[in-house]
C-alpha cells in the first residue's frame, strides 16, 4: 500500500492552508473573529490555523477553498523570505506579488522565527539571507537539514557578497545562490520554474 506517500500530500495540503488563511483574511479584509463566522468556527479556531498549530477538518477546507476561488486567490506557490533587513524584505515581497506568476509570500526578519515559519508553512522556495547576525543564512540552511524541514523547499541562498567562497559553501549543501540587487526577471524566473515543476505529473 502507499499509505505513506498519501500522508505526505495530504501534510502538504494541510500546511499549504495555513497560508490561504493569512490570504484570504488579507484579501478579503476579514477579521479572525469575521472569518471564525464566515465558516461557522470559534476565533480560537481559526487563529489555530493561521499560526499552523492546528489543521482544518475537510468540510473546513472545502469552505476556505471555495472563498478563496469567490476572492480570485490561488495559491499555487508559496515563498518564505528570510533576511534580517525588513527594507530587503518588503522589496523581495514586492518583486513576489508583481511576477505573472501567482505566488503567495511572507517574510521573516529573524532567522529562529524563520526557522519557525519554514516548519509550519512548509514552503515551495525559501529566499535566504545569508549574513543575518546569530544565525546565518547557512547555519539556517544546516539546521533545515537537520531537522528535515526542507524536503519540500528550493533554497535559495540570497547575498550581496561576490566572494566565490559564498558559491563554494552554498554548492555544499545544494543549494544555487542569487546576488542582490535582485531583479524581476530573475524572480519571475525562479517562481515559473517552481510552477512548471509543481504542474509536471510526479
Amino acid at each position: 500500500m502507499n499509505g505513506g506517500a498519501s500522508g505526505e500530500g495530504r501534510e502538504t495540503n494541510h500546511q499549504k492552508r495555513y497560508w490561504l488563511v493569512a490570504t484570504i483574511r488579507e484579501v478579503g479584509g476579514y477579521s479572525q473573529e469575521a472569518l471564525a463566522r464566515e465558516l461557522g468556527v470559534s476565533f480560537p479556531t481559526v487563529n489555530s490555523w493561521e499560526r499552523g498549530r492546528s489543521r482544518p477538518r475537510r468540510s473546513h477546507r472545502d469552505a476556505l477553498e471555495s472563498l478563496a476561488h469567490s476572492l480570485g486567490i490561488r495559491t499555487d506557490i508559496a515563498v518564505l523570505v528570510i533576511d534580517d533587513d525588513p527594507v530587503a524584505c518588503a522589496v523581495i515581497e514586492g518583486l513576489v506579488k508583481g511576477s505573472s506568476t501567482h505566488a503567495e509570500v511572507r517574510s521573516a526578519t529573524d532567522a529562529s522565527e524563520g526557522l519557525i515559519l519554514c516548519g509550519a508553512l512548509d514552503p515551495n522556495i525559501l529566499l535566504l539571507d545569508i549574513m543575518m547576525p546569530d544565525i546565518d543564512g547557512f547555519e539556517v540552511a544546516r539546521r533545515l537539514q537537520d531537522l528535515d524541514l526542507n524536503h519540500t523547499a528550493q533554497i535559495i541562498f540570497v547575498t550581496a557578497s561576490t566572494d566565490p567562497s559564498v558559491d563554494a559553501k552554498a554548492a555544499e549543501f545544494g543549494h544555487t545562490v542569487l546576488r542582490k540587487p535582485i531583479s524581476q526577471e530573475k524572480i519571475d524566473a525562479i517562481l515559473a520554474r517552481a510552477n512548471s515543476l509543481q504542474d509536471s505529473p510526479v
